[in-house]
């Protein structure tokens, strides 16, 4: 099938039909991966269900004509689209869109412009401004956008299957290229040529208005279709999916969420948001009742520890404690009286400190052990007491830090840590900000709030808590070379000695909400 675009490009798709056609409801479904494999078994559920379901390539991929840029090209080519589909004679007037990840994006990019067109939306692990997924917290996310990079050239030449095989058996190949420089020139030394739109993100600060045609959290307001979305704790995306997802509830949308253990190609996550957009489209698009009314309007999450499903109205849950601990000079984690006074560290990036653990698109697992960061110097370690009694943390984390440096440049990277009595350190969660001189410079320390990912998780009982500081985690985001310099610019770099203030219970902190015991 082709599909005529506004500029006269052809993109290709395929269209699966129930066995018995008779004004059924249609999913549609834009990809740049290709129109068969798994993207067909999600197509051929649909039409099992009874859905009329459209698969399309994107632009410049498998066929479709055009060149391929990333994210910039999805609100005309997919507005198009959809008017190619309501022209035609077998479609009923109900419009469902689903996918995840790019395949998210792409639904973000037309569904405030559709309105009242689009009846349905089942988005999973994606967000509605990927300007921030590039640049989470500032930092150009290097690992990732590499990996996505090498993928999406490999895809159409039969390589992709083999390489990741490979990549489960031997590691990631490309550990040894994150470390050359200029970041900008890695598309040749990791692919071999030139990649157009590595080297224009590359080169681009995240506060360039480059960014605005892919920034759709600002047409929220605008969007009428219920949503629903699928996501896990271990995805890159999650904590601006969870961001989305309050927007649109604050609003009054009808909006629901499902947070599971997942990380962001996990086999358990992909058969569940087939599961829900089934049952969502069949209340959306045919009028089917739920099962639940409040099963319009949930979130539900997996908490870690108990191992099991819980569901609240909204997130953060009700009837939480809030909890503050303090950062203290002797290293401790207090929620009462500290030890006032200063800890510092130097962080080299010519010896970037690593990420071991994390929500990445190259880590299978998400979490994991992370205790021998505990032993570098350019870490610094804050420990909370023996627990005698478990608690669960239960929604959003934050971190302040009052902090001074050697130089204005330079990044901060906090992970909290679930710690058992053997001394294995599982990072709960993490968060991450690229810092830039202040306007004149000033030297005197600066308040830092670190949002983490938000978070289910019960410490047992014998735990104790640990937050770890750093200046970076890489790969996972570029290392802060600690000069006034874009990544794309040059290889000279210098290290930062990095000061924590830890003079008052207010000066460096960690909050964060525990469920209200019985």
């Amino acid at each position: 099938m082709a599909f005529t675009m506004r500029d006269g490009v052809t993109l290709l798709g395929d269209i699966y039909l129930p066995a018995k056609p008779s004004g059924e409801p249609t999913v549609l479904l834009r990809s740049p991966y290709g129109r068969h494999s798994v993207i067909a078994l999600l197509a051929q559920a649909f039409a099992n269900r009874g859905y009329i379901a459209v698969i399309q390539s994107c632009r410049g991929t498998f066929g479709s004509g055009g060149q391929f840029n990333p994210f910039f090209q999805e609100a005309d080519d997919g507005i198009d689209t959809v008017e190619w589909i309501e022209k035609q004679p077998w479609f009923s007037g109900k419009l469902g869109l689903h996918g995840g990840s790019y395949m998210g994006q792409v639904q973000w990019a037309i569904a405030a412009e559709l309105g009242d067109r689009l009846s349905a939306i089942s988005t999973v692990v994606t967000t509605s401004d990927f300007q921030e997924a590039i640049h989470d917290g500032g930092g150009f996310r290097l690992q990732d956008l590499l990996v996505w990079a090498r993928k999406l050239d490999q895809q159409e030449s039969g390589q992709g299957l083999r390489n990741a095989l490979k990549q489960r058996v031997f590691g990631d190949p490309l550990n040894r290229i994150y470390h050359e420089l200029p970041v900008e020139t890695l598309d040749v030394k990791a692919l071999g040529k030139r990649i157009d739109f590595w080297r224009e993100w590359t080169t681009r600060d995240p506060d360039d208005v480059f960014w605005e045609p892919i920034r759709f959290t600002k047409t929220i307001d605008r969007i009428k279709a219920p949503m629903s979305m699928v996501t896990g704790w271990s995805d890159f995306f999650f904590t601006y999916q969870m961001r989305d997802f309050r927007l649109l509830r604050a609003q009054g949308s009808t909006a629901r969420i499902s947070v599971g253990q997942w990380t962001h190609g996990s086999p358990g996550m992909m058969g569940e948001s087939l599961r829900d957009a089934l049952e969502w489209f069949d209340i959306h698009l045919k009028g089917k009742p739920p099962a639940r009314t409040q099963d319009l309007n949930r979130v539900k999450f997996w908490v870690n520890g108990p191992n099991e499903w819980r569901e609240a109205k909204t997130w953060p849950p009700g009837n939480n404690v809030a909890t503050r601990l303090a950062l203290s000079a002797d290293g401790q984690l207090s929620d009462g009286v500290i030890t006032p006074g200063v800890r510092s560290f130097t962080y080299d990036p010519s010896d970037p400190t690593p990420s071991l653990a994390g929500p990445t698109l190259a880590n299978a697992k998400g979490r994991g052990n992370v205790r021998s960061l505990s032993r570098r110097k350019d870490v610094l370690t804050f420990d909370g007491p023996t627990l005698d009694q478990p608690i669960e943390i239960i929604g959003d984390v934050i971190v302040t830090l009052t902090t001074s440096a050697s130089r204005p440049h330079h990044d901060l990277f906090v992970c909290l840590c679930d710690v058992d009595p053997r001394g294995r350190t599982i990072n709960i969660t993490d968060g991450y900000a690229r810092l830039r001189p202040s306007s004149p410079p000033d030297a005197s320390p600066r308040t830092s709030v670190l949002k983490a990912f938000p978070t289910a998780w019960r410490v047992p009982r014998g735990h104790h808590l640990r937050l770890l500081v750093t200046g970076g985690a890489f790969p996972r985001f570029s290392r802060n070379r600690g000069i006034d310099s874009k990544d794309s610019d040059g290889s000279a770099m210098t290290p930062v000695e990095i000061t924590l203030h830890c003079e008052s219970t207010a000066a460096c902190t960690v909050e964060f909400s525990t469920v209200a015991q019985d």
